[in-house]
């Protein structure tokens, strides 16, 4: 997992596609999102925007995926991603292999609070909860990225 500013971005030059996705969202104007279905590499490198409205942690379950690692960048408001190894948590919808995607529920390991120009990265073996609301529930714009998991094949 990373969390990090987005003006630290020259720091993950030897991470590739995660600095392509860095540097493209660096080139938005401020406040700007990305068209739907933005493809930067097919099949490996692509994004979506997302708005949403956070809410209480109990409310929020975990996901993990093992294709794809995302990238998520916060616009506009501030989300709380909480983090945890999926090996520790119960599954509660199993993996589909055609959305990437298996839920699951637990206790976290830690949390991070995403505001404007900050981002996290999970990998496969962060299983991650979204939409979490800091103290409040709030209006959230955020780029999500899809970055293809080398190791996945």
């Amino acid at each position: 997992m990373i969390f990090d500013s987005i003006e630290n971005r020259k720091n993950y030059k030897e991470l590739a596609l995660i600095y392509e996705a860095l540097e493209y969202l660096s080139r938005l104007a401020p406040g700007e999102l990305p068209a739907p279905d933005t493809v930067l590499i097919p099949e490996v490198l692509f994004c979506n925007p997302v708005t949403l409205t956070s809410k209480p942690e109990a409310d929020c379950v975990f996901e993990a995926h093992r294709k794809y690692m995302d990238l998520h960048y916060i616009v506009e408001g501030s989300e709380v991603i909480a983090t945890a190894d999926p090996l520790s948590l119960r599954t509660t919808v199993p993996y589909s292999d055609e959305k990437d995607i298996l839920f699951l529920e637990g206790e976290k390991d830690g949390q991070y609070t995403l505001k404007p120009g900050q981002f996290m990265v999970c990998w496969p073996g962060d299983a991650h909860k979204v939409a979490m609301m800091d103290g409040k529930p709030g209006d959230i714009r955020k780029v999500v990225f899809k970055i293809r998991n080398r190791s996945a094949g």
